[in-house]
């Protein structure tokens, strides 16, 4: 959160707007990437995850940010498919965790 309170300069309303926008668009896109993932569509998930590394780095999770530029990577070099399978389930998850408490956070 430090970074994006940076960005916004002590606008509340800016925050709330930005975490609206995220958890919006985050659940939306980890709902695609887990129907892409049963469908073996992987390249569709390679781009979902490119998508989402902007929205990781306003938020300032480093890790995410890290895992998401990875399974773009791995993806797009034809990495090991479990092993992608594996960090596409961790990034779903850690993101509906972080998703979960900005929800409370923020009494969405």
């Amino acid at each position: 959160m430090e970074k994006l309170k940076e960005i916004a300069q002590g606008d509340e309303a800016f925050i709330q707007d930005m975490i609206i926008t995220f958890v919006d668009s985050v659940s939306e896109e980890v709902n695609n990437i887990q129907r892409l993932m049963e469908a073996g569509e992987w390249e569709a998930v390679g781009r979902i995850a490119h998508k989402l590394i902007p929205n990781y780095a306003y938020m300032d999770s480093e890790a995410l940010f890290a895992l998401s530029a990875d399974i773009e990577n791995k993806i797009q070099n034809n990495g090991d498919l479990t092993e992608i399978m594996a960090m596409t389930r961790q990034m779903c998850a850690d993101s509906l965790v972080i998703i979960d408490e900005l929800k409370k956070l923020y009494k969405q």
